[in-house]
């Protein structure tokens, strides 16, 4: 059970998190030129990336009391990891755009791209593990008392636990599916070919 209650918190947390950079992310666009906005748009998530690594890791100590290699400080990095790969999009649609190849590409560089900022988001979060320094930077302070002051809102912090609550459903399919597919993986791989492509997200 405290491990189901550390994911939703976290959900919270990522909810939280996520208003916040929607509407500063909205400020950059806003002021910033349209060709310094398209070379700032990878840097940006990133950056989004490495803020969340940093609450992950400020959350999990606030939890535990010191931030030390434990079974929550992995589940928290797994869930943390998960959580930025959750924008994949299967091979097998990227397939059903063959006749479409500028749009099979951008799926492709897409995915490329989301493995690109989870594993290095990853690897810098786990590196502050050991120094934990960064955790302390006024930057990151600010964010994680703003997310902390927003989820208290009466209001806007149900919306993020009914989130956190959906999350942690999402959060336990996608670790179901990441056993099944260690165990599995060419059989899990034809199970995602099957799958229907939702022609209502947007492809970046």
């Amino acid at each position: 059970m405290k491990v189901l209650s550390h994911i939703f918190h976290l959900g919270v947390l990522f909810s939280g998190f996520a208003f916040i950079w929607f509407w500063l992310q909205l400020l950059f666009m806003l002021i910033l030129p349209e060709g310094i906005r398209m070379q700032l748009r990878y840097f940006l998530q990133l950056l989004q990336s490495l803020f969340l690594g940093v609450l992950v890791l400020k959350f999990t100590l606030t939890a535990e009391g010191t931030l030390h290699l434990s079974g929550l400080l992995i589940v928290s990095l797994l869930t943390y990891f998960l959580y930025l790969l959750r924008n994949l999009r299967s091979n097998q649609q990227a397939v059903q755009f063959s006749f479409y190849t500028n749009l099979q590409k951008k799926i492709r560089m897409k995915n490329e791209w989301e493995w690109a900022v989870a594993l290095i988001s990853l690897s810098i979060t786990i590196l502050w593990v050991f120094y934990p320094a960064a955790l302390e930077s006024p930057v990151t302070q600010w964010f994680y008392v703003q997310t902390h002051a927003l989820i208290n809102t009466p209001v806007l912090g149900w919306i993020f636990k009914i989130a956190g609550f959906f999350f942690l459903l999402a959060t336990l399919i996608r670790f179901l599916a990441a056993i099944t597919w260690v165990l599995n993986p060419r059989k899990t791989t034809q199970a995602s070919d099957t799958e229907d492509f939702d022609p209502f997200e947007e492809i970046k």
